[in-house]
């Protein structure tokens, strides 16, 4: 016979289809043979018995494959870019600058739940220098903001021009495949012309002595839509919050950001690479139209932040932020932060 039975009990799972077929026609061979009762009998008991290993084995298959789903956890993935940070710790009253420990810890806790990035606004308490450091031990980049310390620029001018010389030190110190970017103000209060102004004066000095990480500014989204000349260095850095929108629940963020914020942007600068700088939402205070600040309304935001980053890669999205910064001047602005209150991994980033 051409079929041998011993094979059977070796054959991968793979072939159970081309195991199926042979046996049925093995068993029409059987039958049309010649051969002694005795020996019929035999193959028949031998036949049977791989019948029964066919099916069992199927079905266990079946069954371990349904008991590993349930038992063994999907992995999660974090979709976001990365995550911003205050220089001040977490928790206190009173601005407390971070110290290296502390952005150590910062450092290695963003890089173990899945970002790629951290984000600081401000070069004060030596912040440039230990983000770096830190996130240099852990692999991770930066996305580094000099903030108009002046409230106009103007005001803030000489600040200004010596984080530029900070962010130069750093620069040569660390790398430039360490910078995402550098940012020139966040939000600031003054005329598009004074804001861009310095950003080309930044941008054009960097350039001259070496520096190539890309030079933007920050905005609120709606002013950008609103002056695409924000629009005109080498990337755009908007933040968008949907809680401040009034018009949407947390269930609604990822959307907002990807169907509101994003079309609007693409259609005011395009072309260009699109950093959203911030999103997030508070988990104190009070109530914005249908916007409800909770901790359970702050993890649905950032799940669906999450998903809504896994469908479009091209779009950057920095997580607002890591800890509560209790020295704000209001609930809401206080309670943004992530550390502490979820499991961001084992649960919020799960189901993406």
């Amino acid at each position: 016979m051409t079929f041998s039975i011993c094979s059977a009990w070796s054959m991968a799972p793979s072939n159970y289809g081309l195991f199926y077929d042979r046996l049925i026609m093995f068993s029409i061979d059987i039958h049309s043979r010649a051969v002694c009762r005795s020996t019929k009998r035999s193959l028949l008991n031998e036949l049977s018995r791989l019948w029964l290993f066919l099916v069992s084995t199927m079905y266990m298959n079946r069954f371990l494959c349904l008991a590993l789903c349930l038992v063994i956890p999907i992995a999660a993935t974090n979709n976001f870019a990365g995550i911003g940070a205050s220089n001040s710790i977490g928790g206190t009253s009173a601005y407390t600058c971070r110290t290296a420990d502390q952005w150590n810890a910062f450092a290695s806790n963003a890089k173990n739940s899945g970002f790629k990035s951290i984000r600081i606004t401000g070069f004060d308490c030596n912040a440039l220098d230990l983000a770096s450091s830190a996130a240099a031990a852990v692999g991770i980049q930066v996305l580094a903001g000099i903030y108009a310390s002046g409230g106009t620029i103007a005001a803030s001018l000489t600040q200004i021009n010596n984080d530029v010389q900070t962010f130069r030190t750093a620069y040569a110190k660390y790398g430039s495949g360490r910078y995402v970017g550098l940012t020139i103000g966040n939000e600031v209060n003054d005329s598009v012309d004074n804001i861009m102004a310095k950003v080309y004066d930044v941008r054009g000095y960097l350039g001259s002595v070496g520096v190539t990480t890309p030079v933007s500014t920050v905005h609120t989204w709606v002013n950008i839509r609103d002056n695409p000349a924000l629009c005109g260095a080498d990337f755009v850095g908007a933040n968008a919050h949907a809680f401040y929108d009034g018009g949407r629940t947390s269930g609604q963020a990822g959307d907002f950001v990807f169907k509101t914020v994003v079309p609007a942007l693409k259609a005011a600068c395009p072309g260009k690479k699109i950093y959203i700088t911030e999103s997030g939402w508070p988990s104190r205070g009070g109530s914005n139209g249908v916007a409800v600040a909770s901790l359970a309304d702050e993890r649905n935001a950032l799940l669906n932040l999450n998903c809504a980053c896994r469908d479009d890669r091209s779009i950057s999205v920095y997580a607002f932020e890591y800890d509560d910064q209790d020295w704000k001047a209001n609930d809401n602005e206080r309670s943004f932060g992530i550390s502490g209150k979820f499991n961001l991994l084992g649960d919020v980033f799960a189901p993406c």
